[in-house]
């Protein structure tokens, strides 16, 4: 599963170079432009880079902060190099953090196991198109298994600071308050808050009440409404979501957060029925995540969040929830839409005759799910088999679960 999406990231990589090179670093620009002008106490969420005016900065006024460095240089190609050596770092961080929590619970892994860890969450085709970009979901991936992995060794205060900046980025994030609820991590949840609203009330003195007010009401409150889905999502839209199928299958727009919580909450609540052991506890992490960025819009790009803990519970699972949850991370290495069939039909230059069956057998399985949606299904499906097999079984007498060989994870 590692080594297909890294090749599958290496082969995307530069499909996009070559077909998309117009859109390069878009995200970036957007940081870029908005430090720019607020710098220049000009109005940070007017701005837009001049290639794509269409486009503007969302996140709240106080992270620009963090891209005024980048905003001193000149040139935004220059600031681009600097803003990607500092996600490589973050990145080769995240894969030392996969390894070790592999290594600390469960098999020691072979170079190549390593290798093949950390160029997945380089390389992958998960990460190159964020990467491509200049989105910040990489130091984001970081941010919450530094919050995971810090809640486990007990450090509830790092573990809430570092839940409270990514969701102060994204606001999403902020759902994994739920797993710290669960696991009665009241510090934990007192950091979280502390730094995530209070770095959001920061920017109202360093910034405005107006800035802050037009973040809420121009950025954030659009985001949520629920056009896109009205009569069915279509297939060519770039999210994994449950709010898809519902959506095609006839649900009111206004309705479709309820019917997805109602979805997804028996789910969550059965894995986090048990949580004796290292593996269970990561099932309960991932579960949390995975229910987070299924129950809101979410765009393919964001994946990189689930890095921590689907790696380590590659190796960590196993029998039957082991297959299922490998059959369901395969099956997320195609982060497809109709449209990528279009243009995979296209590149081959695939015969007439093949064409429009292939489209007209695709069109209504990509109108309901998209490969990624479904992948993420089956790896909650071997979550909840793992929970179901280990729920009556006697506590265990240490840490690991037993060792099982990394080698046929790959």
């Amino acid at each position: 599963m590692l080594a297909l999406g890294l090749v599958l990231g290496v082969a995307t990589l530069a499909y996009q170079s070559l077909t998309q090179a117009g859109k390069f670093a878009i995200d970036f620009q957007v940081y870029y432009y908005a430090a720019r002008a607020s710098l220049a106490g000009d109005a940070m969420y007017a701005a837009s880079p001049p290639a794509f005016p269409a486009f503007g900065y969302v996140y709240p006024p106080v992270t620009v902060v963090a891209f005024y460095p980048f905003a001193l240089v000149d040139d935004w190609l220059v600031s681009f190099a600097l803003f990607a050596a500092l996600k490589l770092v973050a990145g080769i961080a995240l894969a030392l953090l996969l390894v070790r929590t592999v290594e600390r619970f469960g098999p020691s892994l072979s170079r190549v196991d390593e290798v093949l860890v950390g160029g997945y969450v380089l390389l992958s085709i998960h990460s190159v198109v964020p990467q491509f970009y200049g989105e910040t979901n990489l130091p984001l991936a970081f941010a919450l298994a530094v919050g995971f992995v810090a809640l486990e060794r007990g450090d509830e205060g790092r573990s809430g600071v570092a839940f409270g900046l990514a969701a102060l980025v994204k606001v999403f994030p902020a759902g994994v308050g739920l797993w710290l609820l669960r696991r009665r991590s009241w510090r934990a949840v007192g950091a979280a808050v502390a730094t995530g609203g209070g770095l959001l009330a920061l920017g109202v003195p360093l910034f405005g009440l107006d800035v802050t007010r037009t973040w809420l009401f121009d950025a954030v409150l659009p985001r949520l409404r629920h056009d896109a889905f009205a009569g069915g999502l279509a297939p060519e839209a770039t999210y994994f979501t449950l709010r898809r199928p519902l959506s095609v299958l006839g649900v009111d727009p206004s309705l479709l957060p309820v019917f997805a919580a109602v979805m997804l909450a028996p789910v969550v609540a059965y894995c986090y029925r048990d949580l004796r052991t290292p593996t269970d506890r990561l099932v309960g992490a991932y579960v949390t995540l995975v229910a987070v960025l299924l129950f809101f819009p979410t765009y393919f790009v964001y994946f990189p969040l689930l890095f921590f803990p689907l790696v380590p519970l590659l190796y960590l699972l196993e029998g039957r929830a082991r297959r299922l949850f490998l059959a369901g991370a395969l099956v997320t290495d195609l982060p497809l839409t109709l449209g990528s069939v279009r243009r995979f039909l296209d590149l081959v230059s695939a015969p007439t005759g093949v064409r429009p069956p292939v489209l007209a057998a695709a069109e209504p399985v990509f109108t309901l799910g998209t490969p990624l949606l479904w992948g993420c299904l089956l790896t909650l499906a071997g979550c909840v088999c793992h929970v179901r097999r280990t729920a009556d079984a006697p506590e265990p007498s240490g840490t690991a679960e037993g060792r099982p060989s990394g080698l046929d994870r790959r």
